[in-house]
């Protein structure tokens, strides 16, 4: 079941389910079916797919060649706590419709860091 949070941030697109490679979804898996026995253990079992919080929802796509090329809705809010919880409800979203148990992340992945070690630290504490 997919969590939605405040806002859906990927209205139109539901849960990801597999199809067979026949499929003309492109929204379906085509070769992973979770429930398939291989060797004695589902798919699912074999291949525990994680989101990395970072690189899925905090990183721009900038390189040493030039500046980020991802815009993520959540970056638009100017306080930093309503920015970290839609980006939460946004990952949130995301993993459960790809249908994934795991996720990992670093402290500074939930919230901007502030201006200040003291303030970075006052943000994460509103969080543990």
């Amino acid at each position: 079941m997919a969590l939605i949070g405040n806002k859906e941030f990927y209205s139109g697109i539901g849960e990801i389910h597999f199809e067979g490679k026949e499929s003309d979804n492109p929204l379906a898996f085509k070769y992973y079916n979770a429930d398939q026995l291989v060797a004695g253990k589902t798919m699912g079992d074999h291949l525990r797919f994680a989101v990395a919080y970072w690189h899925t929802f905090c990183g721009v796509g900038a390189d040493p060649f030039g500046p980020g090329t991802q815009n993520f809705p959540w970056d638009n809010y100017s306080d930093p706590i309503d920015a970290a919880k839609a980006k939460a409800d946004a990952a949130f979203e995301f993993i459960t419709k790809m249908g994934f148990n795991y996720f990992c992340f670093h402290d500074f992945d939930l919230v901007r860091e502030g201006s200040s070690f003291s303030e970075s630290e006052r943000r994460l504490s509103l969080f543990f």
